[in-house]
């Protein structure tokens, strides 16, 4: 874990006791202090300090924290004074920027914009914003203000991030005495990725008799929408568990490599490391020759492999149609796309200009009128009282409708976030049929769908 704090202490010689007290609180220890701006860090931590280049508009101080097994990280305190041009202090931005790729630009930017929690853009807000579009950087900053003046609060403090793809988390704490909060940056350099478990294999009868003995959930005194809502999640739950309780892992096939191939390459590996260190040709023509042989050797084993499978293809046991099947399909590559940063051409960066352009797209309006609020207020409770009032004339929903539904999913569709995918629903036992029937009346009675069926996860493909 990096953790990161910096704080624009508006003149640290009359606060430095605090800032002892501060320093303290946290375990750190100070370092080096230079001119208008500092980074202290605890002396067990590796690093060096890095003369930044001669900068016109803003004030720097650089150090790069090299990490065992990890890149190096260069942590940069900056400064941009209100007097500096809004225009063209992003030059100096830039050439700190090249200093190393992994990069984390921290301080007062003087910088006010909507995008991170100002009320108001400003000339040199908007600068830094188009900047950081069209250079692919990140803005991180807190959620709540940095710097409180008389009768203001606004956010001028976060950091510029760069090539940095770590989760994190950010805070403005309400601590010192300066009309800057110090922010807290946290870096989780080391995080588990939630493991897939594979391919499995399920006993559908074992699934079915799992439910059958399961707690008898009875949605029939359902009253409130809350109470809908964890009827709902108590039923994926039961869902969920008897098909853990009745599938088990299948085993991956094992993929041979040949060990000849296995020694080239590492002779070939070996070959390439002494050259590299001597410059010798005679290593450079054994690494030439290890080359062709490895692949000469590789098309001969796909030779051979694709061969076999050839030979094993049968036309009574389906192997030929999975066989033929992607050959006849024709694979599109996802052409340049041109964003508000320029033309995304590598997987990164077109990756990075959906991420940006799904965020925009599912980011809250700011409706401030009242006045719509309360005619849309209106409109929606009105509309919600006709169809509660149109609903309990409706006849209930039957079992029989919801198992001709069921019958007529696709089992090859994508499940939601609860897991529940439509081939589980079409091995559910009829007493589970029953109480989904009964939960789609009390929607259509209460005017509510339950909140875990209506949200979906997003994923572009």
């Amino acid at each position: 874990m990096l953790k990161i704090v910096f704080w624009n202490a508006n003149g640290i010689k009359t606060k430095i006791n605090e800032f002892r007290l501060f320093v303290n609180k946290a375990n750190q220890h100070p370092q080096h202090p230079s001119g208008g701006r500092a980074i202290l860090i605890r002396n067990n931590i590796p690093h060096n300090q890095i003369i930044p280049p001669n900068l016109r508009f803003v004030e720097a101080c650089v150090v790069a924290i090299n990490f065992k097994n990890e890149d190096p990280i260069t942590l940069t305190s900056i400064y941009v004074p209100p007097t500096s041009d809004t225009s063209i202090f992003t030059f100096d931005i830039e050439v700190l920027l090249q200093i190393s790729p992994n990069q984390i630009l921290c301080g007062d930017y003087n910088a006010h914009h909507t995008s991170w929690g100002c009320n108001y853009d400003c000339p040199r807000g908007n600068t830094i914003k188009a900047f950081a579009l069209q250079a692919g950087l990140e803005i991180v900053a807190p959620s709540t203000p940095t710097r409180f003046g008389t009768n203001s609060a606004n956010t001028i403090d976060f950091a510029i991030v760069k090539n940095f793809l770590y989760p994190y988390e950010i805070h403005s704490i309400s601590e010192l005495s300066s009309d800057h909060n110090p922010i807290t940056h946290i870096f989780f350099l080391q995080y588990s990725i939630p493991k897939y478990p594979g391919k499995l294999n399920t006993n559908w009868k074992k699934f079915k008799d799992t439910l059958k003995n399961s707690e008898f959930i009875n949605p029939h005194f359902v009253n409130t929408a809350e109470h809908l809502d964890s009827i709902v999640c108590r039923l994926e739950d039961e869902i969920i568990n008897a098909k853990i309780s009745s599938s088990n892992p299948v085993k991956e096939n094992y993929i041979y490599h040949d060990s000849k191939l296995r020694e080239l390459n590492s002779e070939r590996n070996l070959a390439r490391k002494m050259f590299q260190t001597y410059r010798d040709p005679v290593l450079k023509r054994k690494l030439n020759k290890l080359n062709k042989q490895i692949k000469k050797l590789g098309q001969k084993i796909e030779t051979e492999a694709f061969t076999n499978e050839l030979l094993n293809v049968n036309a009574t046991d389906g192997t030929v149609w999975k066989f033929v099947t992607p050959f006849k399909k024709k694979t599109k590559s996802i052409p340049s796309l041109n964003g508000p940063g320029g033309i995304a051409n590598t997987d990164l960066e077109k990756a990075n200009f959906l991420a940006e352009s799904l965020e925009t797209q599912f980011t809250l309006n700011n409706i401030t009128n009242p006045d719509t609020e309360e005619l849309v207020a209106d409109s929606v409770m009105r509309f919600r009282t006709e169809a509660n009032s149109v609903c309990k004339d409706f006849d209930s929903p039957l079992p029989s409708e919801v198992l001709d539904c069921i019958k007529s999913l696709r089992i090859n569709k994508a499940p939601g976030i609860d897991g529940i995918n439509n081939k589980m629903i079409k091995n559910l036992p009829l007493h589970t049929i029953l109480t989904i029937t009964t939960i789609i009346h009390k929607i259509m009675t209460l005017g509510h769908f339950p909140t875990r069926w209506k949200t979906a996860t997003v994923v572009p493909i």
